[in-house]
């Protein structure tokens, strides 16, 4: 890759930020909230839309709820995918874990189960799991104690010096940043990652293979809908590869991908990963006024399509990208 074009791919402001906060829906629908939603809207860290608790940031682009019904998603979608990699990592790292000293960064931890996956397997480790909302963070006493959870909103930066970590892992977050803020985010992880160190990125491709018309095109809708709403690429999949590439301190790029069945055509895994398609479809509530329905007619159509599912043997690919930070060379005199 040229310079001039690494340069386009990485030269963003850091100040660009999306002025989110879900405006694409709250003020047509004020004057229906009752005191409760408003008083949210107003005077919390919270905002509630169609019974679901959204954080209440300006410059945040997570256009999933932040809640109990969204933490149990988020739990049955980490359990899926540690059995359908077989593990929670694919970077050749293991060996440096069960190292004394040795540190991990869990990006966009939600409720943790990574981290603490990570901490019981290696104890010699230290891991800090960093997220914008602190109430997804379990309770200390459920946690490894060589697991630390911190609040960060990363689109701020990440709260560490340069060469601190030696394995950085950031994983489904597709729904939560521009593509200009994955790449300053990418920037700053190479910063605090130390020389030899290892990223991992794990992310899934949307598109519904074996899809039938109607539930490819209400994942088609929901595409749209996060772009528009949000400004958030869900195919960030596709992105993620070149942005490494062009930038000059990782080397050693690893690209892997499984497929991931959905419907009970594929036994238990295929009906919980249908579960899993059908709870993320439901959190984004702003779904089915951008495609001009009510919540019912939504609901129906979404119960009708998911049998589609299993009628066609529908899947997905989830992609894994690794890669090294380049070792500190000595000047050459």
């Amino acid at each position: 890759m040229s310079k001039q074009s690494k340069d386009s791919l990485t030269n963003v402001p850091k100040n660009e930020i999306w002025i989110n906060n879900l405006e694409y829906f709250n003020h047509s629908n004020f004057e229906n909230m009752d005191i409760n939603e408003v008083a949210s809207l107003i005077l919390d860290t919270y905002k509630t839309y169609n019974g679901r608790q959204f954080l209440n940031e300006d410059d945040l682009n997570f256009l999933l709820p932040s809640d109990k019904l969204e933490i149990e998603r988020s739990t049955l979608s980490h359990v899926l995918l540690r059995h359908r990699w077989n593990g929670n990592f694919c970077s050749p790292i293991k060996e440096r874990l069960n190292t004394s000293g040795t540190t991990m960064l869990d990006v966009g931890c939600g409720p943790g189960l990574w981290a603490i996956d990570m901490g019981l397997n290696h104890p010699s480790s230290s891991i800090i799991a960093i997220d914008i909302d602190p109430s997804k963070f379990p309770p200390n006493d459920q946690c490894p104690p060589n697991v630390c959870f911190l609040t960060c909103n990363a689109v701020h930066g990440i709260p560490f010096p340069p060469n601190t970590f030696d394995f950085v892992n950031i994983s489904l977050m597709w729904s939560a940043f521009s593509e200009a803020q994955w790449i300053l985010l990418i920037k700053d992880l190479i910063r605090v990652l130390k020389y030899d160190g290892w990223i991992e990125f794990t992310e899934p491709d949307p598109a519904l293979r074996n899809g039938g018309k109607n539930l490819t095109w209400l994942l088609e809708s929901f595409a749209n809908a996060c772009r528009d709403v949000g400004g958030v690429n869900i195919r960030i999949y596709e992105k993620i590869p070149t942005y490494i590439r062009a930038m000059d301190e990782l080397e050693d790029l690893n690209c892997m991908s499984v497929n991931y069945p959905v419907g009970e055509w594929y036994g238990c895994f295929g009906k919980y990963s249908l579960d899993n398609l059908e709870r993320l479809l439901k959190a984004a509530v702003y779904l089915p006024k951008y495609i001009g329905i009510s919540n019912e007619q939504f609901n129906n159509l979404l119960k009708d399509y998911l049998k589609e599912a299993n009628e066609t043997k529908s899947f997905i690919y989830i992609y894994k990208y690794f890669a090294k930070k380049v070792s500190k060379k000595a000047p050459i005199i």
